[in-house]
């Protein structure tokens, strides 16, 4: 497993080279009822809401503005949990629970590890909708 950054900025990059599996969670199966096609636009979906709240988190972040980074990571954390992606959700809360402290350095760093965890389950999900 890769080990997070530690730089005192958030991160743009996805360094990751972590591989995982992902699968729907038995709820997103369910909601499907078999049409994959839904799946695949859920994923799409969950990447491209999850990037943009990252990219909207940062700019919370800039303008130390630590209830919208708090709110974002919360809605993040709900999301992650619906696909399946624990890890993103794990560290949406440790995010969350960082905001409380209002230390832009810590919260930086919890935002790395969000982007490396969403970095990995992104790619874990892009095989599944993709498999060679």
């Amino acid at each position: 497993m890769t080990t997070p950054q530690t730089s005192s900025g958030p991160s743009t990059e996805c360094g990751c080279s972590t591989r995982q599996t992902w699968s729907p969670p038995d709820v997103v199966r369910e909601a499907a009822g078999g049409d994959h096609s839904l799946i695949f636009n859920l994923i799409d979906a969950f990447s491209t809401d999850t990037a943009d709240r990252i990219e909207q988190i940062r700019e919370a972040l800039a303008a130390s503005n630590f209830a919208r980074i708090s709110d974002e990571a919360h809605t993040i954390k709900g999301s992650a949990r619906q696909m399946g992606a624990d890890a993103v959700a794990s560290a949406c809360q440790e995010l969350e629970l960082a905001c409380g402290l209002q230390d832009a350095s810590l919260i930086a760093a919890r935002l790395n590890v969000v982007q490396e965890r969403f970095c990995e389950i992104r790619g874990a999900m892009a095989e599944y909708s993709n498999p060679r």
